[in-house]
């Protein structure tokens, strides 16, 4: 009874490693197999990182917000600073 069950956990194991083995190799004519001088890009127009950063800039003070800071809430005031004072610990 026990080589039966070894048998049929070795049959199982190795369908098991067999299957995951075929699925893991490409199938004939995937795209991994392509020349990659086959694949033809046409070019967009000059790259100029500085003009583009330029251009973020002056977008960026559009999106500034003031957050609410709790500091200087009367209640929260004093526990705050005390926080704040603390050194920190490694």
């Amino acid at each position: 009874m026990q080589k039966i069950m070894w048998f049929f956990g070795g049959l199982l194991i190795g369908l098991t490693v067999l299957s995951i083995s075929k699925a893991s190799v490409p199938p004939p004519g995937a795209a991994i197999e392509e020349r990659l001088s086959e694949i033809r890009v046409p070019k967009a127009g000059k790259i100029d990182f500085d003009a583009s950063i330029q251009e973020l800039s002056k977008q960026e003070s559009r999106f500034k917000e003031k957050l609410p800071s709790f500091a200087e809430t009367s209640r929260l005031e004093g526990p705050m600073k005390r926080i704040a004072k603390e050194k920190y610990k490694r």
